[in-house]
């Protein structure tokens, strides 16, 4: 459904991403664990065309989007929830909802989409007239993910999603990717929750000073030493 060919990635003089090659099939979990600064993010900017790459190139539905603009692949279902949530703070949780839909000429579907949001997390319709910025972390994190299922995604990129949020939190959110998968949703997450992350993912790939080092089944990759050892603290 996705794949990326041999991309390299810079910022300035920095080499951020090198030959990052990579797949994600339809229907699956892929998760991508690494150290800090290892270019994970880098490599969700770069599917979700926020960065440009300097070498490879995109592919997705079978066409290639390397040169594609942002909204453009969000319109062929391509999602980035971002890290760091990034709602909008002086919204009120409807209206940052209904921003996620912004692109979509369906206008009448959207309030059906909306009840299904309110379904997976049912403290944002409890909250729906208070201002983003006023809601706790881990219910931004909801907010984020609830906005960026309002663009009707056939592929959700999502980035750090546990990130600063109490343990009982991260656990409704890992519940959350695993009704979303359920669903049908492709889904690409990046984490630095190892334990989390290889837990969901059906594969996942270990990025290190931006290069892929390790790729496998979730499995596997669970039981290798260096991941065992620096990871998942075993």
């Amino acid at each position: 459904m996705l794949e990326l060919e041999g991309i390299d990635c810079h910022y300035a003089k920095v080499h951020v991403l090198r030959g990052v090659s990579l797949v994600v099939n339809r229907g699956e979990i892929v998760s991508m664990i690494g150290p800090n600064a290892a270019g994970k993010t880098t490599t969700l900017r770069v599917m979700a065309g926020l960065k440009q790459p300097s070498a490879g190139r995109i592919r997705y539905l079978g066409e290639d989007i390397t040169r594609l603009l942002p909204f453009e692949r969000v319109r062929r279902g391509l999602v980035l929830v971002p890290e760091g949530r990034q709602i909008f703070p002086k919204f009120t949780v409807l209206d940052n909802l209904r921003m996620g839909a912004y692109q979509r000429p369906d206008r009448g579907a959207i309030d059906g989409d909306l009840e299904s949001v309110y379904e997976l997390f049912p403290r944002l319709r409890e909250r729906r007239d208070q201002r983003g910025g006023s809601l706790s972390g881990g219910e931004q994190q909801m907010l984020a993910i609830g906005r960026g299922l309002m663009a009707q995604p056939k592929s959700l990129l999502l980035d750090e999603p546990s990130l600063g949020l109490a343990p009982i939190v991260v656990s409704e959110i890992a519940r959350t990717i695993r009704e979303l998968a359920s669903r049908g949703l492709t889904i690409m997450l990046v984490e630095q929750n190892a334990a989390m992350a290889l837990e969901l993912a059906d594969r996942a790939y270990l990025l290190e000073s931006g290069h892929i080092s390790l790729h496998g089944t979730a499995a596997d990759l669970q039981k290798t030493d260096v991941v065992r050892k620096l990871y998942l603290g075993a």
